[in-house]
């Protein structure tokens, strides 16, 4: 199981590579404000790619979850001292309450992971790791990471890297 954040979620499905997610970490954990930024926002702007997310709701291998007392605290604390939104802080919260993974794009975001010491991955780290595991080819891969260049920002360097590191892996 992985907790994800709303951008790399929404990311993901704008670009329909969700199913890695659920051959790479069988479940997909996203707290209360994520499924509100995904989902609710997502419908009240008739967002496409919302329909992919309420159907891996629906199936349950994504999970909306509760948050413990101790981890509405954690937020709290995150929120109080970092920029983060509440979406972000609930991410990390989960994950480091419940020692899981969590995809989190935003700098700010990644930065408080590796204070907390909780693994994390981004949207692009995702599908690198589906081309690793083989669930996708290289020209897929390369595909999904164009796609996903066009659909969120993502540095030229960080398209580079990845593909390089993907030829590199299958030598």
């Amino acid at each position: 199981m992985i907790v994800a954040d709303a951008s790399a979620l929404i990311a993901l499905a704008k670009i329909r590579k969700l199913r890695p997610l659920k051959r790479l970490y069988g479940q997909v954990a996203v707290g209360p404000q994520v499924k509100i930024e995904v989902i609710d926002q997502g419908r009240e702007i008739s967002a496409p790619e919302i329909r992919i997310v309420e159907i891996g709701l629906e199936e349950s291998w994504i999970r909306q979850v509760r948050l413990m007392f101790r981890e509405k605290r954690l937020v709290e604390r995150i929120l109080n001292s970092t920029h983060l939104h509440q979406g972000e802080a609930e991410t990390l919260a989960i994950a480091a309450s419940r020692k899981l993974p969590a995809i989190v794009d935003e700098k700010e975001a990644r930065v408080m992971a590796e204070a907390m010491d909780i693994e994390h991955v981004g949207a692009a780290g995702v599908l690198l790791e589906a081309y690793v595991k083989e669930h996708m080819n290289y020209d897929e891969l390369e595909e999904a990471v164009r796609d996903l260049g066009k659909a969120t920002w993502l540095s030229p360097d960080v398209i580079a890297d990845i593909l390089k590191t993907a030829r590199d892996v299958r030598r």
